[in-house]
């Protein structure tokens, strides 16, 4: 009985929530389908706030996976993320969202958690091809570029129209190895399958790019006019000498020319070579004894290692001095270079040299012998920015071990500099050192009245400081302007070694 009563109660109960909740229910979903539509024509604001309101009232995945889409189109990868994340967590789930979650968590920087989404796509076959390229750029910026290219690869087996795009980013990742020989290779390969596509032209930008950034050979060819107002370093005081007190033409204006003939190969593995040889000359207008010569040749071979490359120059120089032979020189320096983080690069090195003054002089006192070994270490810190930017800092510690005992020393050496370009053709360089450099043994010299040297037995100690600054113009590919201010100032306790030097030079140089 009690059935029969409730009955048609109940059922006019739920006729009348229908009809209350209908028109609402309805229009939840005719807004979500204006948001999807307003979405779809690129009216981004309008979609949001439909989508908006259509969330708070009637919350959905596909309202989120939406709501995620316009937001990644605005911008907001944060609110994107979030939105994707609910879309792909609730129910029923969007499988769209894996390839969307992904990607801006890429473009967050959240490279772990991309991976891992990328991974779950990868296990419920979504979008096999596009999750593999993505793939490949997350383990790109993540420094996997072997991992990368594997991925690469899948992509464009699965899906040939990636073909290009997936190696444009393969040969970016062979750039990124200092492989510029496997780069060029895929950009060529890139190219012949369709050369009028937009990838391809940019390819053959970058290819041009490559070849002139790599090349096997260089030639530079330079001419500088340099002002030097203390060409002979003639003591800031007084020594009491006549012929250094009063010495004249200290001042003098010179022409230096230089010719440097560089090599490197083109490694397709992690071995590569690069050598160099310069002839350099500066010819005085009037102080013609100091006119100088010098040739040096520079072998550096190397490895390239995880994050970084090991190199060891070895280098010999000769040099002439007003034509005669003057002095030879030879070192070798192993280096280690690491990259800390993107951008930033550390180095350690040692070093080994040997320096043999060539000039025989009669009478020659041997403690002034400066024939000698010298054994470094060091270190130094590299930030590289705006493409051409360079600051850099860099500590040397040099044991100086002579055949004669008065130049036998010890230094430290400190210095910094900055590359600043304030455009793509001007750029500012500033660069400055402070060395503390301390004799080991008393001078021969000192206590004997000998002038310019102290009147007691003492140890040579000396300070030197450098400042360097100039303007670098790039007045085309291959011609560069450069005027630079060099200033050398050496406070040293003995008269005749303590100086100030300043030089003025202004250098055009064409290479090719």
């Amino acid at each position: 009985m009690l059935k029969i009563i409730l009955k048609p109660i109940l059922e006019n109960a739920l006729i009348v929530l229908i009809l209350i909740f209908l028109p609402a229910l309805l229009s939840a979903e005719d807004l979500l389908q204006k948001g999807i539509e307003q979405y779809k024509q690129e009216n981004y604001e309008e979609a949001l706030g439909l989508l908006k309101e259509v969330y708070k009232t009637k919350p959905s995945t596909t309202a989120a996976f939406y709501l995620g889409l316009t937001y990644k189109q605005t911008g907001d990868y944060i609110a994107a993320k979030d939105y994707f994340l609910q879309s792909l967590t609730g129910k029923p789930k969007i499988n769209d969202a894996y390839v969307e979650i992904s990607e801006v968590l890429y473009h967050l920087g959240e490279l772990d958690e991309a991976i891992k989404w990328l991974n779950e796509a990868e296990k419920e076959f979504v979008m096999p091809s596009r999750v593999m390229f993505l793939k490949g750029l997350v383990l790109s910026k993540m420094g996997r570029l072997d991992d990368a290219r594997k991925a690469f690869e899948k992509a464009k087996s699965i899906d040939p129209a990636l073909t290009q795009a997936a190696d444009l980013q393969i040969a970016l990742t062979y750039t990124a190895e200092k492989r510029p020989k496997e780069a060029m290779k895929t950009l060529e390969n890139l190219i012949k399958i369709e050369p009028k596509t937009d990838i391809a032209e940019f390819a053959s930008d970058y290819l041009t790019a490559l070849k002139t950034a790599f090349k096997q050979w260089s030639i530079t060819l330079s001419m500088a006019y340099q002002y030097d107002d203390n060409v002979v370093s003639k003591p800031t005081g007084t020594i009491g000498i006549t012929a250094v007190d009063e010495i004249s033409g200290k001042r003098d204006s010179a022409i230096i020319n230089t010719l440097r003939l560089s090599y490197r190969t083109l490694s397709e593995g992690d071995l590569f070579f690069t050598g160099e040889l310069s002839i350099y000359t500066k010819n005085y207008f009037h102080s013609f004894k100091y006119d100088t010569t010098l040739s040096m040749v520079t072998l550096t071979p190397g490895l390239n290692i995880k994050n970084g490359f090991i190199t060891l120059p070895v280098s010999y120089s000769h040099m002439w001095l007003n034509e005669r032979e003057y002095m030879s020189s030879f070192s070798i320096t192993p280096t280690l270079s690491i990259q800390i983080f993107p951008g930033h690069i550390g180095q350690v090195f040692v070093g080994y040299g040997k320096r043999e003054m060539l000039k025989y002089m009669e009478g020659f006192d041997p403690d002034e012998d400066r024939d000698g070994n010298q054994y470094s270490i060091g270190a130094g810190y590299f930030y590289t920015f705006k493409e051409k930017g360079v600051l850099y800092a860099r500590y040397d510690y040099t044991v100086d071990d002579t055949q004669g005992r008065n130049w036998d020393s010890e230094a430290h050496r400190v210095s910094a500099g900055l590359i600043y370009p304030f455009s793509e053709k001007l750029s500012l360089q500033i660069a400055a050192d402070h060395t503390w450099q301390n004799y080991k043994n008393i001078n021969t010299l000192t206590g004997r009245g000998v002038r310019g040297f102290p009147q007691t037995a003492e140890k040579r100690r000396d300070r030197i400081y450098s400042l360097t600054s100039g303007v670098i113009f790039d007045i085309s590919k291959t011609l560069r302007a450069n005027l630079n201010y060099y200033h050398l100032r050496d406070d040293s306790n003995f008269p005749i070694y303590d100086y100030r030097r300043n030089i003025y030079t202004f250098e055009l140089s064409f290479s090719f």
